[in-house]
């Protein structure tokens, strides 16, 4: 019987497009990108698989090795990288070693507008109830070791979380610091010549700080598996909203 298997991949890059219609598309970004590689054929009968999921993966690792943590425009055959463009790319380069292979599905994490959403609280976590959005941004790390992946110009869709006793009264200024940062180079805005994930969620912090008096907490999320939570630092200098 033919089956259908799935396997997903993640990286995270930065990327422009100069032949968006769109001015923010042309500007340096970035995003968290996942891609769905679909492989179909018979079941093997003795072992009860089409191909091992590790397989699959460690044909992929080398593909990763050059997506992720880069400036896609930079390789060759992807220097108007769009969606079309980067599924090809890995279709084109996956295939000798997967020969089962259907396609490849690329996708955005973010959602690459604006749409705040409420959040539930976190227990767990002690996260009050808050609002989210996301930043398709691109940043690097001056301050890392040389050869560390996060010195190389990459991008992220950072998964913003920002808690208030009125929440209503963020959503103004959540639209300020959306049109401030997203679709950049976070290195380029003052205070975040160095846009660590904890630099950028007391960045927001303290841009909100003097508006939003009830202010509780910021997450900076930059891929599903890694966040920093701040919670009340002290505004410290003047709201980069005010300049």
């Amino acid at each position: 019987m033919k089956v259908q298997l799935i396997k997903t991949m993640t990286f995270s890059a930065a990327l422009s497009l100069p032949t968006s219609p769109h001015e923010k598309g042309r500007r340096v970004h970035g995003h968290n990108f996942c891609v769905e590689l679909v492989l179909a054929g018979p079941v093997d009968e003795e072992r009860g698989w089409l191909v091992d999921f590790g397989d699959i993966r460690q044909a992929f690792d080398p593909l990763a090795e050059r997506l992720d943590h880069v400036y896609l425009n930079e390789l060759e055959g992807l220097e108007t990288p769009t969606i079309e463009a980067i599924e090809q790319w890995v279709f084109d380069r996956l295939r000798p070693a997967l020969p089962m292979l259907e396609r490849a599905i690329v996708r955005v994490v973010g959602e690459g507008r604006l749409t705040p959403r409420r959040l539930a609280t976190d227990p767990r976590l002690g996260l009050p109830e808050r609002l989210t959005f996301t930043l398709e941004s691109a940043h690097f790390l001056p301050r890392v070791p040389e050869g560390h992946k996060c010195r190389r110009l990459h991008g992220h869709s950072f998964r913003i979380e920002i808690g208030a006793g009125n929440l209503e009264r963020l959503v103004p200024r959540i639209g300020q610091i959306h049109e401030l940062l997203d679709h950049r180079t976070l290195n380029e805005i003052e205070g975040l010549e160095n846009p660590t994930s904890e630099n950028l969620a007391v960045w927001i912090w303290r841009a909100l700080e003097p508006e939003v008096g009830d202010l509780t907490v910021v997450v900076v999320r930059e891929s599903p598996e890694s966040a920093c939570i701040v919670r009340g630092p002290g505004a410290g200098s003047e709201s980069p909203l005010s300049r």
